[in-house]
């Protein structure tokens, strides 16, 4: 076959070649976008054509970035047309950084091809979109030596550091500096006081300097008899009747070495950090070089992923050039110091022996603790730098983002972070590839213990003992792609995160699957719940039957409006809360005063099962947002309430546009409930307002077991428990059981509240 390629058609723009390759894992796809030079329009419409295909292409698939894209292809002419569900032509709508085009394919002979575009540059409009990836990145960025090392006390302070601690490279910098000013401070006193020692030297020199004579002096004299001379007096070599001395002999005089240990040492450890001023040079001017440096921008668009590494390159920047100002530092001091100690400088690779001279001399006290503090305060690293440059497609910048919002909460909550690994799975197929970063976080508290896994492997058999998951997938029937001509076997899954939840003096365990999808709300209810339900709640089991999966939760990363949200799916639901859960959170970083609304998702989410009481639904912060600025509403937000969609008078609406085929209906209902207390009418006249927010559960006197588990779930007063002040409030709530109700609606009557 010829080469293969394939050439988008834009709308009412020049069409564009790309040369498809086959497929291949890359040891950096960094290292593959570095060139990149293609690029798309995130809004444009499209279509696609696969020329000098040379021979009959059935069965084609085409994905982007790994997910399938609904077309329909012409054999006779090449053509592809996308008729995807929910972006119709516009394919690339909710892409952002680089995206990759995959075709898979049977050729004539019926082998099956896998090709693929370089990394493609995706333009978007200049606006908050961009903004908000930014602040994700920075949010990341701050908070990234917690992923990759576990240190959430992580210090770019060289003071306190523990032995062997790892250090960034701002630490590195400074304790650099505050080593140079150690060099440039005891320059004076190296030069005037250098220690030494004596040793002798033997010269030829007049024979009035002799002060003592050797065994070599006498050897000297009675081999060179030239330089004798006749003298006239009684001293001297007497010869016959005359007497001779030389004019010339061999010396023997005491002179200075510097070439000693400690001396050798000072020069030694200069040359040593020049080497690493040096190689830290190298690798963070590879790492600036790695990133396309090249900004394309019109009046209207700009490369999407200037905003992923743009706080990443800048700080890199920055330390490069305190680097170069340091290299031409320590080059300084080195031909300094060389000059005033001509010696061969010790080969130092580790700390040096503490000599009674480094014990005794404050100069040399003082450079024998620079080269104690840097090699026993532990290995420095720009792993962090280059973590953050990783993110070639922006999934796997979502990713990370929501796995730092998840460390975050589990810290906030009160547990602490006891230890993390990167477990190394065992390969389940051909295109795995592990995490690069850690990706197992153990967290502890009095009331039991979290563990938050990312991109674990859920085999089809037990493999407990691999990670500590006590989950199987149960079939091999596999959902559905959009093409494909019926059901694939499978054999394991990769969900983005797995949270397991043990609790103090309990043995079984509760697990909540979540996944990650920078994309609307919209989107992740057309093409991504159907599949995720299929595979994690009802292709997964426990391998105890004692243990629980409890729920989903998909987190979107993409918004039109600036407040974010919660939603259930099950927007059908009668008074009994349906299980296991299955949730959708909007997280985004559109907003800049976010902490309070995250809390409350967070705590609506993940943080439900944190106790062996589920938790309580705690209402969101009122929406004080709009739609944020510059932007068509495309969506209508869905919030789920907190109890049914009937009881809180839900209204469906239906949105048409003319660019898509498709007609999006969705059912908004209203989560927010207002600060103020909520009132309940008394039955007796209707008029009687009663705030149950100042009625405390105790006062009920209700069974204390009961008791005590509404308080350990946090149910505090009859306002918590009644949050929508109806019947399917105590329906839904697990702790009660049918007796309990009944008592608690009978004491409620004490205090004329009626529950409808």
């Amino acid at each position: 076959m010829d080469e293969l390629v394939l050439r988008l058609l834009p709308d009412n723009q020049e069409p564009q070649e790309l040369v498809l390759q086959q497929h291949r894992l890359e040891t950096s796809i960094l290292d593959a976008a570095t060139a990149a030079l293609s690029y798309v329009f995130n809004d444009y419409k499209y279509r696609a054509q696969l020329v000098n295909a040379n021979t009959q292409i059935r069965n084609l698939i085409f994905l982007l970035n790994g997910k399938e894209v609904k077309v329909t292809y012409s054999q006779e002419s090449g053509l592809i047309t996308f008729q995807d569900l929910s972006f119709g032509q516009r394919i690339f709508l909710e892409c952002y950084g680089f995206v990759q085009i995959t075709i898979v394919f049977d050729d004539e002979q019926g082998i099956h091809q896998v090709k693929e575009t370089e990394y493609i540059q995706v333009m978007v409009r200049k606006g908050w979109q961009n903004d908000s990836v930014r602040r994700m990145t920075e949010y990341i960025y701050k908070y990234n030596s917690e992923i990759l090392n576990g240190d959430k006390t992580h210090s770019k302070d060289i003071s306190g550091l523990k032995d062997s601690a790892r250090k960034t490279i701002e630490s590195q910098i400074l304790l650099l500096e505050q080593i140079s000013v150690i060099y440039e401070e005891n320059y004076r006193y190296f030069k005037m006081n250098s220690r030494f020692v004596t040793t002798p030297k033997e010269r030829v020199d007049h024979f009035e300097k002799l002060q003592y004579v050797s065994r070599n002096t006498l050897q000297y004299i009675a081999q060179h008899p030239e330089e004798l001379q006749q003298v006239w007096d009684s001293s001297g070599i007497k010869v016959g009747n005359f007497r001779y001395q030389p004019n010339k002999t061999l010396i023997t005089d005491n002179t200075k070495s510097y070439n000693i240990y400690e001396n050798r040492v000072v020069l030694g450890f200069l040359i040593f950090l020049l080497h690493e001023v040096e190689r830290i040079q190298k690798d963070l001017t590879s790492i600036v070089n790695g990133v396309p440096q090249k900004l394309m921008e019109t009046d209207d668009y700009i490369t999407s992923s200037y905003f992923i590494y743009a706080k990443t390159i800048e700080s890199v920047k920055i330390i490069l050039k305190d680097i170069q100002n340091l290299h031409r530092k320590y080059t300084t001091l080195y031909n300094l110091y060389s000059k005033i100690l001509p010696i061969k400088p010790e080969i130092v690779m580790n700390t040096p022996q503490f000599t009674p001279l480094f014990r005794s001399i404050p100069q040399y006290h003082q450079v024998y603790d620079c080269v104690s503090a840097w090699f026993s305060k532990g290995m420095f690293t720009i792993c962090e730098e280059q973590f953050m440059l990783s993110f070639i497609k922006t999934s796997a910048l979502y990713e990370i983002y929501v796995l730092t919002k998840l460390i975050n909460y589990f810290h906030s909550i009160g547990y602490a972070l006891i230890s993390t690994n990167k477990i190394t799975y065992p390969s389940p197929g051909r295109y795995y590839e592990n995490t690069y970063c850690n990706n197992c976080f153990v967290f502890k508290n009095d009331a039991g213990q979290v563990t938050l896994y990312y991109q674990p492997v859920i085999y089809n058999t037990n493999r407990q003992s691999i990670s500590g998951i006590g989950l199987y997938r149960n079939t091999s029937i596999s959902f559905p792609k959009l093409q494909s001509s019926g059901n694939y076997g499978g054999r394991y899954y990769t969900p983005d995160f797995v949270i397991k939840y043990e609790y103090a003096n309990v043995s079984t365990a509760r697990y909540l699957i979540a996944d990650a999808k920078f994309s609307r709300l919209q989107t992740v209810k057309n093409r991504e719940v159907a599949e995720l339900a299929y595979k994690y709640l009802f292709s997964i089991s426990p391998v105890s039957q004692d243990d629980l999966i409890v729920g989903l939760c998909i987190f979107n990363g993409q918004s039109d409006i600036a407040t974010d949200s919660y939603t259930n799916i099950y927007d059908h639901e009668l008074t009994q809360r349906i299980t296991p859960r299955a949730d959708i959170v909007t997280l985004t970083e559109n907003s800049i005063n976010n902490a309070e609304l995250h809390e409350a998702l967070l705590r609506n989410s993940v943080g439900l099962y944190t106790t062996e009481i589920p938790q309580k639904i705690v209402p969101l912060p009122a929406n004080t947002e709009s739609q944020l600025p510059g932007m068509d509403q495309v969506e209508t937000p869905v919030v789920t309430d907190l109890s049914t969609s009937s009881q809180q008078g839900a209204t469906e609406t239906t949105e048409f546009r003319e660019d898509e085929s498709s007609v999006r209906h969705t059912v908004q209902t209203n989560l927010t409930i207002p600060n103020s207390a909520i009132k309940i009418p008394s039955k007796a006249n209707g008029k009687n307002n009663v705030d149950i927010a100042t009625i405390k559960l105790s006062e009920l006197k209700l069974d204390k077991k009961i008791e005590e588990q509404l308080a350990l779930a946090g149910y505090v007063t009859v306002r918590d428990l009644l949050p929508n002040g109806n019947k399917s409030d105590l329906a839904g709530n697990t702790i009660l059981n049918r007796k309990c109700r009944r008592e608690i609606e009978a004491r409620l009557k004490r205090y004329k509240v009626y529950i409808k």
